[in-house]
């Protein structure tokens, strides 16, 4: 069950959703655009024309959803006649529909680690999707929070250094990510078409490993950097772990804004490649 609400952890934690006891729309009634919220009662009799992201709380559907219904730690009762417009996920807590809702997109209902092995495609993500919420966007982010604590569990040093070389140059290291990623793809298809003739699938296959540990690394790095800019924001004690944790609620809500949020994930994979590749290179240059 912990490791299935780590991202329920992420959003509550940094307090970037907001909050409500109880919203209610009544039978007849329209919500206009979205419902993001956490430890909230949701009671849906009428129609909600976007989608529902709720962390923790409960949520009672017995009427229509446009968009997708996503719910984490949440208890979800869906009730005959409710009509979800596109997918329903719900990560831990529990769901009980009735026989005669209408689910249009796909429903998942994720629960031990074997559910989260769909997301396997997705090892490897160069730049975000755009569109809205859906099931593998949800588990990428529980994916690189995941891995965002794993390399600060390793490097915690390498982590806080290159967070404070990245907040005294940002515009250095996002246009040496640029110019890293267009090297990359450059190398990539160099490689591809080597792979042709045998020689170039280790060169390909060292690339990819290469670009996915220097992203690891680098999005440890921007998580922690965003968070000692977010921390004394809440009055929040020095702490890398919490860093962490609120720089990747911050990659979450930019995951869920529909059109700012992309331009906004592709720069912060521009200072993750840069900080990467930079750090690297000013440790070669001091040995």
């Amino acid at each position: 069950m912990k490791n299935r609400l780590l991202l329920a952890f992420i959003l509550c934690g940094a307090g970037l959703l907001p909050a409500a006891k109880e919203i209610r729309v009544a039978a007849g009634a329209t919500h206009h655009g979205s419902i993001n919220t956490i430890h909230s009662r949701l009671e849906i009799a009428g129609k909600v024309s976007d989608s529902i992201f709720l962390v923790g709380g409960s949520l009672l559907l017995k009427g229509e959803v446009s968009g997708d219904v996503i719910c984490i730690g949440s208890r979800v009762d869906i009730h005959d006649g409710a009509l979800i417009g596109r997918d329903l996920i719900v990560i831990g807590g529990q769901v009980n529909r009735a026989p005669g809702c209408t689910i249009q997109g796909e429903f998942y209902f994720v629960r031990t680690r074997e559910d989260l092995k769909r997301i396997s495609h997705t090892l490897l993500p160069f730049l975000p999707q755009s569109g809205g919420l859906n099931f593998f966007r949800v588990s990428k982010i529980f994916f690189w929070f995941m891995l965002a604590m794993l390399a600060l569990a390793a490097l915690p040093g390498p982590v806080r250094r290159a967070a404070d070389l990245l907040k005294k140059n940002p515009l250095r290291y996002s246009l040496t990510g640029f110019l890293s990623l267009l090297v990359f793809i450059v190398g990539l298809l160099v490689f591809v078409i080597l792979s042709l003739v045998l020689i170039g699938i280790p060169l390909l296959l060292a690339l990819l490993a290469l670009y996915f540990l220097l992203l690891i690394f680098g999005r440890t790095v921007v998580f922690y950097a965003i968070g000692t800019l977010i921390a004394p924001r809440f009055k929040l004690k020095d702490n890398a772990i919490r860093f962490v944790v609120l720089g990747a609620a911050v990659y979450a809500l930019l995951k869920i804004i529909p059109l700012a949020g992309a331009p906004l994930l592709i720069l912060m994979d521009f200072f993750a490649i840069g900080i990467g590749v930079g750090y690297w290179l000013e440790r070669k240059k001091s040995v």
